[in-house]
């Protein structure tokens, strides 16, 4: 995989290069006085520099120097150490040299290029370092400075220097085939001018140019006859070694893994902190004694390296038969598909290499790199793919697909086709005498139900901020709409909301099931009339939107509720911000009535209008906002707040990794002030597998021993009964083949891509106790509990059944048996997403802004915050940037959206017949 590490200082890489890279003790294989190193790229090309890399030309770029004359290319301040008022000596940071990219081989494919000295297996990877830093080099950008965007110049000066021991622990050199690439800062402009190198679009390529080596390396392994299983994060490992040998030739993984679970955390950057704070004191060894100590561990497990080198040369010789042309275009057509299907069920508009790292996932070691591109190209040029305009920093081409603009624009298309031409559900002379029997309403609640009752649309919209009295309007609308001939139903993406709806003398149920079951009445009835309420339309994707607007009939009208603001779906498309900006309609619940604070509800309006900084900079000078650096600590005061005063308390966290460690972190201080039983109950809970997309679970290889199925639907065919759970046993990757055990413990193999409507689980073991707070982690219809609904533990039996208080409700109690019924985890912490719909009198909100920056965003400040009544308090580990942190904006896109801001199409393109005009919709161009 590769690695990319901070930035290098010009003395550090200079350090480095003369004690690390170059060192004769990192290279034992090929013993010599020094690695040479070698250049690579073409900016080192056109500065001439070829063959071993020198330790002056090395220094002259580390400064932004020519590498030849001297000549200084990037700009950088001079370096002097100061002392500042209070007498201390300050240092300036150094000018950036550049970046050390380390691509290292799987502990499998160490063991066997070195221990079982196949230099061919070495040269493999060498090859394979090549093709990804060729395509890593493609997205290179220049940064031009102020607020101009990068500029992507495909450019880049390294040198590489390849290593194969590990560094020594406890006196002992691991085998551990890996190059380490210094990638200088700086690239050259189309104009010729050097500039410093833009270090964001390296990272964003990290995880493609870790896919391109993978894939090369695993192809070229496998025509030498290796058998290839994927390892630890798709990683191709050799198969043939043992766990045992490999984890005995792995001591320094194992020391960097224990640090990493002493320190809590987690992430490359703590994994780096990690391997840095635990390296031994430099020891010299000989080749002899390095050669020594491999050969005494080999011998221990039975020589496993020398039998799968020879396995592989036997197997080389025996292969004769290749694919047919037209099978493998087959393999990499399916691939690109596969990667397809995955990038487009959750986003509109997916980056190429993301694409690419998913096709070359699904194909790995069956076909290369370049004939993945081609077949993507392919696809491009008949009009599959679109591509779009680039955001400005983007290094890489966007893609939308075709599919996705026809869904897009038939669904405005819809909602336009129904303005003003449906009946009125009751006239304004019956709807405001409605509205006067409602005192208490506010003017906002008052205007909604007019404007909703009185609309001529087919499709109308109704945006309600969080905590402005939605439930009551609704049913209000509910009442007038049934006084006057419709039956009124509701939906929505969550069974949370549906059951919300419920609240409101609807007939509700999940949008899914809906979609899933039978249709409408039957539409040659125009007197059997629906309004149809849609709650949590911001979290519904473009493809339910599309299949629900095509199941109504035309006598049906349809209130589709939500907030723009508020989190959006998990798959592909925001159709509820969509439609609106398309000229649906729409009524503003505007006035806010959750927080009972006025300097709350004043900060909430902020968040709500998107004034993030200002919402966050008043709840600062409210004194809502902690500063606590350490994460342990900051866990620990969250806990302790929560334990002084529990009742009504929410604590809502960004990511499942702190929210699991701030629940284990009250209930211990529960259990200490003796509000919770000391006593604990082992069980085994459910998680979803949230990293499962729809083409994912077609796929054999996505499937782990351990996993628990759910079959919705169940197979007669395999003898699968419907809502039955299996677990995995085996998988077949090369056959697509998953083999489970069911309930009765027989087993069965089948093909996944063949089964529909199965969920994924991982099995975890958890404590609970008597007085816990536990959340349900799926819906239970038999039970009338919805996805992520909140109760405290009662009773738990001898029989392991349990009685759970609902929370909202005074007595209600629903009963379980945990032997069958699962999904169920500890309550006290939800995410930001799970926390959406919920009310609670005090929030405690941990934003960390260095763990999952992607999570922490405009959204997520006010969906947090805004879920408190009385009083909110933020605890964070930077409070100086948290307002710009919470600034950045997290919406996805709409292929409508990107191709709208796309230059006019040329002329000649439209002469060629290449570009369709949609001239009934919005007037976007189609591909074809």
């Amino acid at each position: 995989m590769l690695n990319i590490s901070k930035p290098l200082s010009a003395s550090q890489a200079q350090t480095y290069h003369a004690k690390e890279f170059t060192a004769a003790e990192q290279n034992y294989w090929k013993q010599g006085d020094t690695i040479q190193g070698e250049w690579h790229g073409k900016l080192a090309d056109e500065f001439g520099l070829s063959g071993p890399v020198g330790a002056a030309e090395f220094t002259r770029l580390s400064e932004g120097q020519h590498p030849e004359t001297g000549k200084q290319l990037v700009s950088h301040h001079v370096v002097h150490e100061y002392k500042n008022a209070d007498g201390k000596v300050v240092s300036p940071v150094e000018h950036r040299a550049g970046w050390d990219a380390t691509f290292s081989a799987p502990k499998s494919i160490s063991l066997t290029a070195l221990v079982g000295g196949d230099d061919r297996v070495r040269e493999a990877h060498r090859e394979a370092v090549n093709v990804a830093l060729n395509e890593l080099e493609r997205y290179t950008q220049a940064r031009i400075g102020g607020n101009n965007p990068a500029e992507t110049t495909g450019k880049l000066a390294a040198a590489k220097f390849e290593h194969d021991t590990a560094r020594p622990v406890d006196g002992y050199a691991a085998p551990q085939l890996h190059t380490h690439v210094v990638v200088f800062n700086m690239t050259e402009r189309d104009s010729g001018n050097m500039r410093a190198l833009q270090p964001h679009s390296l990272f964003e390529s990290q995880q493609f140019a870790t896919a391109v080596y993978q894939s090369h390396l695993t192809y070229k392994l496998r025509d030498l006859g290796y058998e290839i299983e994927a390892g630890k994060s798709g990683a191709p490992d050799i198969r043939g070694y043992t766990a045992d040998y490999l984890e005995a030739s792995s001591p320094r993984r194992q020391q960097i893994e224990e640090a990493l679970s002493r320190s809590g955390f987690t992430g490359p950057e703590a994994a780096q902190i990690a391997a840095h704070n635990t390296r031994d004191k430099k020891v010299i060894l000989s080749p002899d004694e390095v050669l020594a100590a491999h050969k005494q561990i080999a011998d221990e497990f039975g020589n496993q390296a020398d039998r799968v080198v020879a396995e592989a040369r036997q197997r080389r010789m025996e292969q004769t038969q290749e694919r047919l042309p037209n099978e493998r275009h087959q393999q990499v057509r399916e691939a690109v598909t596969f990667a397809r299907d995955k990038g487009f069920e959750r986003e509109a508009v997916v980056d190429e290499r993301a694409l690419y790292v998913d096709a070359l996932r699904r194909g790995m070691g069956e076909m290369t790199y370049p004939e993945v591109r081609a077949s993507f190209e392919a696809r491009v040029a008949s009009g599959e793919f679109k591509a779009v305009l680039a955001n400005a920093h983007d290094a890489g081409r966007r893609f939308t697909t075709a599919a996705t603009i026809k869904a897009e624009n038939e669904i405005v298309q819809k909602v336009q086709d129904g303005r003003s031409r449906a009946p009125q559900i009751m006239a304004i002379e019956s709807a405001v005498p409605l509205v006067d029997s409602r005192p208490h309403f506010n003017p906002a609640q008052k205007r909604v139900v007019e404007e909703v009752l009185t609309s001529y649309d087919r499709v109308q919209g109704l945006q309600g901020r969080a905590g402005s009295g939605k439930t009551s309007v609704l049913a209000i609308i509910r009442e007038g709409a049934e006084q006057n001939g419709y039956a009124v139903e509701g939906f929505a993406p969550t069974s949370r909301a549906a059951k919300q709806l419920r609240d409101a003398g609807l007939r509700a149920d999940t949008l899914q099931r809906f979609l899933a079951g039978g249709g409408l009445q039957a539409a040659s009835d125009p007197a059997n009339k629906h309004l149809y309420m849609v709650d949590e339309s911001s979290l519904a994707s473009t493809q339910q939107m599309r299949d629900f607007l095509n199941k109504i009939a035309p006598q049906d009208k349809v209130l589709l509720i939500g907030d723009t603001r508020q989190h959006q779906g998990v798959d592909a498309g925001k159709p509820f911000e969509q439609l609106q900006e398309a000229g649906m309609r729409t009524a503003q619940l505007d006035q806010i009535m959750r927080q009972k604070d006025a300097g709350l509800l004043k900060a909430v309006e902020h968040l709500s209008n998107n004034e993030t900084a200002l919402g966050v900079e008043m709840l600062s000078q409210q004194g809502r906002i902690t500063e606590i650096v350490d994460p342990e600590q900051r866990v620990a005061a969250i806990a302790k707040e929560y334990a002084s005063h529990p009742e009504n308390t929410l604590i809502v966290s960004p990511d499942n990794a702190s929210r699991r460690a701030i629940n284990q972190a009250v209930r211990q201080k529960l259990q200490t002030l003796g509000v919770v039983d000391g006593k604990d109950h082992s069980m085994r809970v459910l998680i979803p597998r949230n990293d499962m997309t729809g083409a994912d679970r077609e796929w054999a290889a996505r499937y782990q021993p351990g996993d628990v199925l759910h079959y919705v639907r169940g197979s007669k065919e395999h003898g699968i009964e419907a809502k039955s759970y299996a677990q995995v046993v085996t998988t077949n990757p090369a056959e697509n083949l998953v083999t489970v055990r069911k309930e009765d413990g027989q087993q069965v193999s089948y093909d996944p891509a063949r089964l529909r409507g199965i969920a994924a689980y991982r099995q975890i073991e958890r404590e609970f106790s008597i007085g816990d707070k536990i959340q349900f982690t799926a819906p239970q219809r038999d039970l009338q509990v919805a996805n992520r609904d909140l109760g405290t533990i009662q009773s738990i039996g001898d029989d392991r059944k349990f009685n759970v208080r609902m929370d909202g409700t005074k007595d209600r109690v629903v009963r379980f048996d945990a032997n069958e019924m699962r999904h169920f985890d500890h309550g006290y912490a939800v995410t930001s997403h799970s926390s959406q719909g919920l009310t609670s009198e005090r929030v405690l909100v941990n934003m960390d802004t260095g763990v999952h920056p992607e999570l922490i965003n405009s959204r997520f400040a006010y969906v947090s915050v805004s879920r408190a009544s009385h009083n909110a308090h933020i605890y964070t580990n930077d409070a100086v940037n948290l307002a710009r942190t919470l600034s950045h904006d997290a919406s996805k896109t709409s292929a409508l959206d990107v191709l709208r801001a796309q230059p006019p199409v040329p002329s000649a393109l439209k002469e060629q017949g290449k570009i369709i005009t949609n001239n009934s919709g919005p007037g976007l161009g189609l591909a074809i």
